[in-house]
């Protein structure tokens, strides 16, 4: 059994993960939290911790950052990151560090339980001496790699691909390996092409068509604001809420009286 801790900046988002997750039944002992990499290293001096949970972009430091300092402290801790910004330097910084793995927020807990009881096995493995299942669940993607996909890219039109998979998927959870499967594309070259198209990653994406879809279901129907952010793809209300404030600068009910007061 191994002991683990999750951080991330946002406390939902930790209890979310604590709550979510057979923890047990993935080999895990004792589950630590903490809201930031300072906190973090204070429950890492305190007790054996031996795999990292950890979100990239937080404030006094960041899930990279957390990382490094593990490595130069000579601690040995696996570390899976947990994000809502799949960018391709992330990923590339990452692979680098020899992160075991990357999940994108929001998470399919039965995928991430799976992610967590590979890591757990690997681990066992590591110790019994097997080579072969030491390797990094992921790797990076090489020139060779890139240079095998522009060929295909000349005869596929990989982003109407993606925004037509994100069209027909948009009101359920969208997790970018899935995308890169039915795609039949490394999921880092994906992102990494569909960004060099259209100036957005996949996720910034997502986001732009299901605000959209929730702008045009708010000014032209009187369905509620739940109902409408479940057809936008959001089954958290109060998420939805929360991105369409950040994403617009107001709330979905102020934006529709707005828009009704418009076309009176």
């Amino acid at each position: 059994m191994y002991d683990l801790i999750v951080v991330d900046d946002e406390p939902r988002s930790v209890e979310s993960i604590v709550s979510n997750v057979d923890w047990k039944m993935c080999g895990i002992r004792n589950v630590y939290t903490a809201l930031s990499m300072e906190e973090a290293i204070n429950v890492i001096k305190q007790h054996k911790i031996d795999i990292l949970i950890c979100d990239i972009e937080m404030p006094n430091g960041t899930g990279l950052n957390l990382l490094e300092w593990l490595q130069a402290s000579e601690y040995n801790i696996s570390c899976v990151f947990v994000t809502c910004h799949p960018e391709f330097e992330y990923m590339r910084k990452a692979i680098q560090l020899n992160c075991y793995d990357y999940v994108l927020k929001p998470i399919h807990y039965q995928e991430f339980e799976r992610v967590v009881d590979g890591l757990v096995r690997k681990m066992e493995a590591s110790v019994k001496g097997d080579k072969e299942a030491i390797s990094v669940n992921w790797g990076g993607i090489t020139d060779y790699d890139i240079h095998e996909y522009a060929k295909v890219e000349k005869e596929r039109d990989v982003e109407a691909e993606v925004k037509k998979y994100i069209r027909e998927h948009m009101n359920e959870t969208i997790n970018i390996c899935d995308v890169a499967d039915e795609l039949h594309f490394n999921p880092h070259y994906l992102m990494r092409s569909f960004k060099n198209k259209t100036g957005l990653s996949i996720m910034k994406y997502i986001t732009k068509i299901r605000l959209d879809t929730s702008k045009k279901l708010l000014a032209e129907t009187q369905l509620s604001i739940k109902e409408i952010a479940s057809l936008s793809g959001y089954s958290d209300y109060s998420y939805f809420t929360r991105v369409f404030r950040k994403e617009t600068g107001i709330s979905p009910t102020k934006y529709r009286n707005t828009v009704s007061r418009q076309t009176e």
